[in-house]
């Protein structure tokens, strides 16, 4: 039991302190009057409506997944590169029903914090969060000797055939928050997921034997990180900087 409740927080510490830092470090960007222009994103005059077409974009977006699944979307070459580029294809055409919902509603881009304005800028800070978070991250687990090891990783073709759907997966939740929002205000668009994404774990945790003390503190950790982030992606209504760090720190955990 003890050894299990080591090797859950040997991982969601320094995980936490890694996403911590990198959000503060956006936050010093800012007090430093070096962040990017934030841009502005004009509310729905049909809230409520668009609330439901979002939901049902994202069980949209979860049906065509299965369809891949079954393998009934592009078939994937047996070629490495050729598999990447099927791959990210398929994720297009995945994720496809929010891009649909948002041309439907004549809707901007920006209400995914998506946006092409100081693209390089972001791009750069997004790529030096990303360092800063994966070495904090190997410091705090006594991995230094891995942080050469995850920045070769993250640029072979095999990781980098991930980097789209990692950063679809943050479009369609600043999709849903943004809709959030604008129904429920940002206190709770930001309260409900983090709790709904903290409760995600909890039946796992159960299932391993593991002490309603660790369960708690793993909920309370979870829970508060992603309030971070949430608050963190709302304030710089941007995600381009985010996918990179997701995609580095996922490499550094070795998601996939």
């Amino acid at each position: 039991m003890e050894e299990i409740m080591q090797s859950n927080s040997y991982f969601i510490v320094p995980l936490s302190f890694a996403y911590c830092s990198i959000c503060g470090f956006w936050f010093l960007l800012v007090k430093f009057r070096l962040a990017w222009t934030i841009e502005n994103i004009q509310a729905s005059n049909q809230k409520w409506i668009d609330l439901v077409l979002a939901l049902l974009a994202c069980f949209g977006v979860i049906a065509v997944g299965q369809v891949y699944s079954a393998g009934l979307l592009i078939p994937e070459p047996d070629h490495k590169v050729g598999r990447a580029l099927i791959w990210g294809l398929n994720n297009v055409i995945i994720f496809s029903p929010i891009f649909i919902t948002v041309i439907l509603r004549k809707q901007s881009l920006n209400t995914l914090f998506l946006s092409s304005n100081n693209f390089i800028h972001k791009s750069l800070f997004g790529i030096a969060a990303s360092l800063l978070g994966v070495f904090l991250f190997v410091v705090l687990r006594s991995e230094v000797g891995r942080f050469q090891e995850i920045l070769m990783d993250a640029f072979t073709v095999q990781s980098l055939s991930n980097f789209p759907a990692i950063f679809f997966e943050n479009v369609a939740l600043a999709f849903l928050f943004v809709r959030l929002r604008w129904a429920i205000g940002l206190k709770w668009s930001i309260i409900i997921p983090a709790i709904l994404f903290a409760s995600a774990h909890i039946p796992g945790s159960i299932a391993e034997g593991d002490p309603w003390s660790h369960i708690m503190t793993f909920f309370f950790l979870t829970g508060s990180l992603t309030t971070v982030i949430l608050y963190t992606a709302y304030r710089s209504r941007d995600i381009i900087w985010l996918g990179f760090v997701h995609y580095f720190m996922d490499v550094a955990i070795k998601a996939f």
